[in-house]
């Protein structure tokens, strides 16, 4: 991807124009579009950019994220003769009342594009449009575009990146016994996606007995504590679901804390640095990595073809890659 990436800045918007007319490839129907679009007329090469970037909290996978962006500004940058600076600005927990203020400071500043995983995107649409109607590009990464929107949005099928995880967990488990969710964010939709997609290939196996629910709120000190205190009511737990990049960080100290590691069964998602070493440790054997490099480097691209007046993608699909053992073999490794 590092060396694909660095083309010349004609051929990098040749190939985001041709990828839009895919970009809902994903859904049958794509939802039909009340909204209006960012792009407006071709727009002269400024000498600086600065895109602002909101995470939902200062967490490991979003700083991945990030380093990708700043990465692509700065090719996309000297490529250009322009300098692309990436506003990173993150609350310590997630946090909706601190993002909305972040947000709306971000607006209040006039920057040349915002880069926002919403905590809930429904409920900061107004938000999110009154920067657009100021001729500030937005594009969502993760958060899904609400159906009527023109909002571009960076990420993948989340429901089915669950679905795939849940499937190798039941493998793991032959398909019986008892399994507890670590849920994310409630009103994050990735999050929510993923354990909606729990719940229904659940459903399919009547050997399979959902014991607890938990939020950890994309934390992994508050999946640590919460993993911890679910071992202690189950003792006989045979699994764990993850729905988020901190739970399975979470969930794999906290089962070398109990002693459980190899006895407790769960697959991961995303490919933090974290879970790389626990995967290296042996705690875990398969993670479904969500592309925080991708996200970033789109992130950058999405807000530089607004601002230059080109139609961006308006959803580019990351897909999912799968981490396993003998990628990390050898140590941590960039990742997706």
């Amino acid at each position: 991807m590092k060396k694909a990436f660095k083309v010349t800045m004609l051929l990098v918007l040749c190939v985001a124009l041709s990828v839009s007319v895919l970009g809902c490839s994903k859904k049958e129907a794509a939802p039909a579009a009340t909204g209006t679009t960012q792009a407006a007329a071709a727009a002269p090469v400024q000498k600086e950019y600065r895109f602002v970037m909101i995470p939902i909290l200062a967490q490991s996978w979003f700083d991945i994220v990030y380093n990708a962006s700043v990465e692509a500004a700065d090719v996309l940058g000297k490529q250009m003769g322009a300098k692309i600076t990436i506003d990173y600005q993150a609350s310590p927990t997630a946090d909706l009342v601190a993002q909305n203020e972040l947000l709306e400071r971000a607006i209040a500043t006039k920057p040349d594009g915002i880069a926002i995983d919403c905590i809930d995107v429904q409920a900061q649409l107004p938000i999110l449009r009154e920067a657009i109607n100021r001729g500030i590009p937005v594009v969502l990464y993760a958060s899904v575009s609400p159906e009527g929107e023109m909002i571009p949005y960076i990420g993948n099928d989340f429901y089915e990146q669950g679905a795939f995880a849940a499937k190798e967990l039941l493998k793991r488990l032959n398909y019986k016994g008892k399994v507890a969710i670590i849920h994310g964010v409630p009103t994050n939709q990735p999050h929510a996606e993923r354990y909606q997609a729990y719940l229904d290939v659940f459903a399919d196996y009547p050997e399979i007995e959902v014991v607890a629910t938990v939020f950890d709120y994309d934390d992994i000190e508050n999946a640590q504590k919460e993993a911890a205190a679910i071992l202690s009511a189950h003792p006989d737990l045979d699994g764990f679901a993850v729905c988020d990049a901190a739970g399975p960080v979470g969930v794999g100290i906290a089962l070398k804390e109990a002693g459980k590691v190899g006895r407790v069964k769960y697959v991961g998602i995303d490919d933090l640095p974290q879970l790389q070493v626990l995967m290296q440790e042996g705690v875990l054997d398969l993670s479904v990595a969500t592309r925080p490099n991708n996200i970033g480097k789109w992130c950058t691209t999405s807000l530089l073809m607004t601002k230059l007046g080109i139609e961006p993608v308006i959803w580019y699909d990351t897909k999912f890659g799968l981490l396993t053992p003998d990628m990390v073999k050898n140590g941590v490794i960039k990742g997706f």
